[in-house]
């Protein structure tokens, strides 16, 4: 149970960690306008993608994962922010780089 449980906190703490560093290098690159019982959802609809697609994706990609030495996984991670993005009306990211910085910063957060 807390396996599911962990990533929620996580989840949340890298988005506002992102949301707090990023706009200073890069302007208007990520926005969050929520409180923080939304930012607690969007950790946790993150953790359920990542939960839930995430696996079947990596299994379905597996021969394109090694191919390219694992470098696949990442644009894998990449799209499912980009999902979540979608999602979650309070989360916007714009642009490619901020989408990849963002996705880099949540995985380095979940080692």
């Amino acid at each position: 149970m807390l396996r599911f449980l962990l990533p929620i906190p996580l989840n949340a703490f890298g988005l506002l960690f992102t949301v707090w560093i990023l706009p200073q290098y890069i302007p208007n690159s990520i926005t969050f306008t929520g409180d923080f019982p939304s930012l607690l959802l969007a950790g946790a609809v993150i953790g359920i993608i990542n939960g839930i697609l995430k696996p079947i994706l990596h299994i379905l990609a597996f021969p394109l994962i090694f191919l390219t030495g694992g470098i696949f996984s990442f644009v894998l991670n990449i799209g499912l922010l980009w999902l979540a993005d979608y999602l979650l009306s309070d989360l916007t990211i714009n642009g490619l780089i901020p989408l990849v910085l963002t996705s880099f910063i949540l995985s380095f957060i979940h080692l």
